[in-house]
């Protein structure tokens, strides 16, 4: 039985329900699997993740299109065949499930935060970015080669696209949570000349 009330864990989308429960699995101490991470989320919240007609069996099904989701919005990193971890936003996202599920009411309406050390150096090398800087002076006649947005990056050439994907939505969630909406701008448009969402 779930030490939490399914009344409440009920109202929190299975996504954020699955970052919980990874940062559950590595608060102690073990790497994150995909069968540990089935067998946590149906530890932790068994009327999310059992089978409708044998709800004491976990359905690992429940988990597949989440992950995608939670990967494209940056919120974890790994792979079934690999292992599963928490990028800072997903951390940010289990902090919060956390105090819902001990009944702790969250502020309303986002939390601006300054960018720091690392994350300052990062808001900072994208501002002084030749792209960036070309973005600025013409955003309609705008372009960006595929190499252009590796190099800004960090990524090279042989980096598996999915890996760049996750990389850009990490630069996407620093900006929006620095509020830097030019940035945000900026980087969503790269991704569009690209079409990086449409590509696997």
């Amino acid at each position: 039985m779930s030490q939490f009330d399914e009344k409440v864990y009920e109202r929190i989308e299975i996504g954020k329900q699955i970052v919980f429960a990874i940062c559950s699995v590595n608060r102690n101490g073990e790497e994150c699997s995909f069968e540990r991470l089935v067998k946590e989320c149906f530890t932790l919240f068994p009327k999310t993740f059992g089978f409708y007609r044998y709800p004491e069996w976990p359905d690992s099904l429940r988990l597949d299109r989440p992950l995608r989701t939670l990967r494209e919005k940056g919120w974890i990193t790994g792979s079934p065949k690999t292992v599963f971890s928490l990028t800072r936003f997903g951390e940010q996202v289990a902090r919060e499930v956390e105090r819902t599920l001990a009944g702790r009411r969250m502020p309303p309406g986002p939390i601006r935060r300054l960018a720091k050390g690392q994350e300052a150096k990062l808001i900072n090398e994208l501002k002084q970015n030749p792209v960036y800087a070309r973005f600025q002076q013409d955003r309609e006649r705008f372009s960006i080669s595929e190499t252009e947005l590796r190099r800004m990056l960090h990524c090279t050439l042989e980096t598996p696209l999915r890996v760049v994907k996750q990389s850009l939505q990490y630069y996407k969630n620093l900006a929006q949570e620095c509020e830097e909406e030019e940035l945000q701008q900026f980087l969503s448009t790269c991704e569009d000349k690209l079409d990086l969402k449409r590509r696997y």
